[in-house]
């Protein structure tokens, strides 16, 4: 195109205005010169961007112009026309980039094609793309599962539930679930019918921690549609594939999510005490009437860490119905509306509390509970909350929270906590202050395995087994690893039935366990045997 000529030699205003006018009186005549200059990139990127989008637009329906793209001697050229013509879902260009991808060797341009075959969500590509499924860049395996969503049907969820059970059949119990078995899983979690939820519910307890964690999310991720599913495990499944049901329920945040766990409070059932703590800390994540309502009742459990779990989640909902229901039980006056306040203090629920206070009733009972919880880190909490305020009595009672509040003996040594519970988290941290033990706790076993690369002054580390992003036995491997870390004490607290979670976690290097759930005492003793 002549207009074209000389382009390299003219300013970049003259370039920029020349391509806007081609790209806005649709100058497709311009397209093969637009093809040699793309091919040749210029030197000012902007402007090499502009042809890209220039191209990328006029190509937009021109099915002869891609096919001549797709047969460029330049590979970015050839790049460009590949994704124009998955955009363009260009229907004499689907032959021509299967062949295309059956003789690439670069597995970013076949992931490029994959990813516009997919575009065009056809069931006959199923049985073309299935080879790339095993393909050995897991670049090109997540394009190929991505295009298998897209077309859906049974015949993509057989596929990908294929790669899972192949991926589960070779996972031994120390072995990392593998990238490809992982981003079936969560593919399939797309295409998930009643047969597929039934799959992921079946594997929530899965001996290995890594393709249990990843099962767990791809079920959290299905949302209302597993709840059914979730239900059933609920009544029927062992101890602790219920607790496993109820974290998901309570990790999906669906309102409809409480009624399924509030109907199992009110069957009455004698629930196990780590269900119960699982079940309200579930409704803590639901913002629902129900679960305000169920939390209410929760008030009366007299179990510490149970008691935490309805805490955490009245602070995290806190409303005035909530409000309401804690006021009402802090009125009795009486050993659980002692242990409530104690609770709220070592829960570090600033909001629950601002919002008590404010109401005007039960400030000083609060305010007792907090200097005899001895927190410093809580009151400090607590003492910012009161400021923030304003009122001369708030600011007044704020200096009531002084650093001599009552402190616990001294045990020498530091402890790291890692748990994703922040219920757990804050129940550590409440018994390691009454021990006069300095803590520091992390959501994960990623963020604790970091801690210790990081710092060399823990004397024990207590950890969860389920965890997201690395668990227990993950995160024990890993420590055991480092040659300074070969010799300090774990512990790992868990709700594990079966002989061999425990064993696999002994083998990597726990070297003693917590039984959820388990009293304060209980773990007082514990930490106790290992610091001195």
């Amino acid at each position: 195109m002549e207009s074209l000529d000389g382009f390299a030699q003219k300013d970049m205003i003259e370039q920029i205005m020349l391509l806007d006018e081609i790209k806005e009186q649709r100058q497709v005549e311009a397209i093969p010169s637009l093809f040699d200059l793309y091919a040749d990139p210029a030197a000012d990127s902007a402007v090499d961007e502009m042809v890209y989008h220039t191209l990328f637009e006029l190509l937009v329906g021109r099915e002869t112009e891609i096919l001549q793209g797709l047969k460029h001697q330049a590979a970015r050229v050839r790049l460009l026309c590949i994704r124009q013509a998955g955009e363009s879902a260009s229907t004499g260009a689907k032959p021509v980039l299967l062949e295309m991808l059956k003789v690439e060797q670069d597995s970013d341009m076949a992931g490029e094609m994959i990813r516009s075959l997919g575009r065009f969500r056809t069931a006959d590509l199923i049985d073309e793309l299935l080879p790339y499924l095993n393909h050995d860049d897991y670049s090109v395996v997540a394009w190929t599962m991505q295009a298998l969503v897209g077309i859906g049907g049974d015949s993509a969820r057989e596929a990908l539930k294929g790669v899972v059970q192949a991926g589960e059949a070779g996972l031994g119990a120390k072995d990392i679930c593998d990238l490809r078995t992982a981003l079936a899983i969560g593919n399939l979690g797309h295409l998930a019918d009643e047969k597929i939820i039934s799959f992921f519910v079946d594997h929530i307890h899965h001996l290995n921690p890594s393709f249990r964690r990843v099962v767990i999310n791809a079920l959290a991720s299905i949302g209302v549609d597993a709840l059914a599913a979730l239900d059933k495990c609920l009544a029927d499944g062992d101890k602790d594939e219920r607790i496993m049901a109820a974290n998901i329920i309570g990790m999906m945040g669906e309102k409809k999510g409480a009624d399924v766990l509030i109907e199992l409070l009110d069957e009455g059932e004698d629930l196990d005490g780590n269900l119960r703590f699982a079940v309200y800390e579930a409704l803590g994540r639901i913002n629902s009437l129900k679960c305000v309502v169920g939390l209410a009742d929760g008030l009366a459990e007299t179990d510490a860490m149970v008691l935490m779990s309805v805490i955490t989640g009245m602070d995290n909902l806190c409303n005035p119905g909530i409000v309401h229901a804690v006021s009402g039980a802090l009125s009795a006056a009486d050993a659980q509306s002692q242990l409530i306040a104690k609770t709220i203090a070592n829960a570090h629920a600033v909001k629950l509390f601002a919002a008590i206070y404010e109401s005007g009733a039960h400030g000083d009972t609060l305010l007792k509970a907090i200097v005899e919880v001895g927190d410093q880190e809580a009151m400090d909490l607590f003492r910012a909350a009161l400021e923030n305020l304003g009122s001369d009595q708030a600011v007044a009672d704020s200096k009531k929270l002084s650093d001599d509040a009552a402190s616990a003996p001294t045990i020498s040594g530091k402890i790291l906590a890692a748990d994703d519970s922040k219920a757990i988290i804050f129940f550590y941290k409440g018994v390691a202050n009454e021990m006069g033990v300095e803590m520091v706790t992390v959501p994960d076993g990623k963020d604790a395995f970091e801690y210790l690369q990081a710092n060399s002054d823990i004397d024990l580390l207590i950890t969860d087994m389920n965890m997201p992003v690395m668990d227990g036995v993950e995160l024990t491997r890993k420590v055991r690893e480092l040659s300074q870390w070969a010799d300090l004490p774990i512990i790992m607290a868990t709700t594990e039935s079966e002989k061999g979670q425990s064993d696999l976690a002994r083998e990597a290097g726990v070297n003693d366990f917590l039984s959820k759930p388990f009293t304060g005492e209980q773990l007082q003793e514990k930490i106790g045997q290992f610091l001195s």
